[in-house]
Formats: C-alpha cells, sequence, structure tokens
C-alpha cells in the first residue's frame, strides 16, 4: 500500500476528493499531505445552487500526528461564484467552516481539554491559547445546535439578602415534582 492509498483511508476521502502525495520534512518533523479535487459539478455551500467555478484557494488544516510527526493538510479548495452569495469557498468534508484543524484533531483537542488545563492541552497539542480557545467555540456551536429546545414546566426564581446592606443574590431554578 503506498501513502497516498494510506492516507486516503485514513481521511476517508471519497470522491470527488482523492490524496495525491504525502511528503515527509524531516527537518521540521511534518508530513504534508496533499489533497486535491477531481472535475465536479459544484453548488453554492450557502442556498445549494448550482455555482461556477471561480478560482482554487490553498488552504492548509492540522491533522493527527503520524509517528510523532504534525500532520498538515494542504489543499487546492475550489471557489465558487454565486449569483446570491458572490465568491464563496466550497465546504471540505474534513473540516468546518473557517477551521485550521480537521474534524478529527478538533475531537482529540476536546478530549485532551476536558482532562487538563487548557495551557497543558495547548502545549501537549502544540497549539496556541487562542486556537485552543477557537476550537472550544466551534465544539459549544455544534453542541447547541444538536441539543433540542425544551419548554420547562415550571421555573423558580427567588431573591435573597446576603451580606450587611442591600446585597441580594437572585437564584433561577427549574421546578422538579
Amino acid at each position: 500500500m503506498q501513502d497516498t492509498q494510506l492516507y486516503q483511508q485514513i481521511l476517508g476521502l471519497e470522491h470527488p476528493w482523492r490524496v495525491t502525495g504525502v511528503v515527509m520534512k524531516r527537518e521540521s518533523r511534518t508530513i504534508e499531505v496533499a489533497v486535491e479535487c477531481a472535475g465536479q459539478v459544484w453548488a453554492c455551500p450557502e442556498c445549494r445552487q448550482r455555482a461556477h467555478l471561480h478560482d482554487y484557494e490553498t488552504r492548509r488544516w492540522r491533522h493527527l500526528d503520524s509517528c510523532q510527526f504534525k500532520t498538515i493538510l494542504v489543499a487546492e479548495v475550489p471557489r465558487v461564484k454565486c449569483e446570491e452569495h458572490g465568491t464563496v469557498t466550497v465546504k471540505v468534508p474534513w473540516a468546518e467552516k473557517h477551521s485550521r484543524f480537521t474534524a478529527y484533531f478538533e475531537r482529540l483537542a476536546i478530549d485532551v481539554m476536558l482532562e487538563c488545563s487548557i495551557s497543558a492541552a495547548c502545549e501537549l497539542l502544540g497549539i496556541s491559547w487562542a486556537e485552543a480557545d477557537g476550537i472550544k467555540q466551534r465544539a459549544v456551536r455544534r453542541g447547541q445546535a444538536r441539543k433540542q429546545a425544551t419548554a420547562m414546566p415550571r421555573l423558580c426564581v427567588d431573591e435573597k439578602s446576603f451580606g450587611r446592606g442591600h446585597d441580594y443574590m437572585t437564584i433561577v431554578t427549574r421546578a422538579t415534582d
């Protein structure tokens, strides 16, 4: 099995995406995986209407490490011209919009951040605090999008005085039967 086939399977890429090359850079301890897109009719990622190919944008994503080598996906991502939304970048199957990390890496990062401090997680993963914060915010948005809104049967609100003077605390809780 060649490196390209191995990474094709590891990433779970399907048509029209395919791995075209794998380059190991020993000095920087990185592996770059080149991904390209075969000819495809594209739709606007916003409205799903057929759109014309405008150009390509080179983008990079951090993936799970391969044998202690930082793994980077590099792809020429198509940008399409939509009549309603203008020029927009096509969604890639391995990452969220505006993320510079693959979904697999973000899943690992969330697990690590749940087990230790953010500073320790950043050091273990080799990411900055701002990058960790972005990963957390995207995870919260995904969780909120999955959460079903439910009406509470009863809501209790109480105001209690504490300390001296006019210091009050408002307590809001859901009533249980």
